[in-house]
């Protein structure tokens, strides 16, 4: 029996529609103001941006641009016109942007694609996507399916990269298209990973459903006031939310990539997908990490209202870049073919972060 939801009424799907432009629309000028008084707009900029032809994308639309940035370890003089040779091949890890499907871009990510790419030497490929309002499900998912098709098999870096080391991952929305994209027939194979970090996984549940999950001490958490526009914007009516390129969470284990690193945030209302999906997947998947990061809300690597405070801001830079490093030792670990589990869980964690 498909899970439907019904719609809003109608005043409120017009509140809905006009935050989603508010949203969409306000981000898209405050980045622009950045760039064009380049106020702290990149301060891990791309190695290199490569553009796909637009007629191989679902459509004119489609954002085609995407950034690579190279580890340090790879030869020098890159250009977006000439990537010198390597006689060595790197891993690739695709990454994409959070914002509700509705807001950001891939240069909010720069400081983790740099960081990624450096500690755990592979090479990052940040793509953009068309968003909501305008863009409903599956247009989304359509686009960077596609861009990774052409991604993969593009000349100018397939000679740069490991076809048997790809991954892909992102953050809160980002998570859950990374997910869905690696479960897509024409991918089949050619995604051996997965890291989706606090992601939306399924949306069979309401928001209040998923609120009433969190520890009754937990602070007020950052999507309580979102999560049900953000789902109306995205999701089309009449949409079954069980399809698993929706909800990841109802995918079948076959279909999903061996390695999945799983991030969960303790005091995030999502956290019970990520709970569920480990739950589900853990005993069947050879190499799946459930790391859940403790007195943490939703976008705490990303949080910018918070890290206005210094104390705030110095907790969450210790707590982001440590979870970073596990990370980027685990995706060292699967593309060296060793078996997983050993070095990751037996980081000293501390008293924020455990792994379960």
């Amino acid at each position: 029996m498909p899970t439907v939801f019904p719609p809003p009424p109608l005043l409120k799907r017009i509140q809905f529609v006009l935050k989603l432009l508010w949203m969409n629309n306000f981000v898209r000028f405050y980045l622009f103001v950045r760039r064009l008084y380049r106020v702290g707009y990149y301060k891990d900029p791309p190695t290199f941006t490569l553009t796909i032809p637009q007629h191989k994308l679902p459509s004119y639309w489609t954002p085609s641009t995407i950034e690579v940035y190279l580890p340090s370890s790879y030869p020098s003089s890159a250009s977006s016109s000439t990537v010198p040779k390597s006689s060595e091949r790197y891993p690739l890890f695709f990454t994409i942007h959070g914002g509700g499907f509705n807001v950001g871009h891939p240069v909010l990510d720069s400081e983790f694609n740099r960081y990624i790419s450096d500690s755990a030497s592979c090479i990052v490929i940040a793509l953009a996507y068309r968003k909501t309002p305008y863009n409903r499900w599956p247009v989304q998912l359509h686009d960077l399916t596609a861009l990774v098709v052409e991604v993969l098999k593009d000349e100018r870096i397939s000679h740069i990269y490991d076809s048997s080391k790809v991954a892909i991952g992102g953050f809160s929305a980002g998570g859950n298209l990374s997910t869905a994209i690696s479960i897509q027939p024409e991918l089949k194979g050619k995604i051996q990973t997965i890291v989706p970090i606090y992601p939306v996984l399924d949306f069979t549940m309401t928001t209040q459903e998923k609120l009433s999950h969190r520890p009754k001490d937990a602070p007020p958490d950052v999507l309580r006031n979102m999560g049900d526009f953000f789902s109306y914007g995205y999701i089309p009516r009449g949409t079954d939310r069980e399809n698993p390129s929706l909800s990841p969470l109802f995918a079948k284990a076959e279909d999903l990539p061996e390695n999945i690193y799983l991030v969960g945030c303790e005091y995030d209302m999502l956290n019970i997908d990520a709970k569920k999906f480990y739950e589900k997947f853990g005993k069947v998947k050879k190499n799946l990490v459930f790391d859940e990061v403790k007195d943490v809300r939703h976008g705490f690597t990303h949080q910018s209202v918070e890290r206005m405070n210094s104390k705030a801001n110095e907790r969450l830079t210790k707590i982001t870049f440590e979870l970073y490093d596990r990370l980027a030792v685990w995706l060292a670990d699967v593309w060296e073919g060793e078996k997983k589990g050993g070095e990751a869980e037996n980081l000293d964690l501390g008293d924020d972060i455990v792994i379960v």
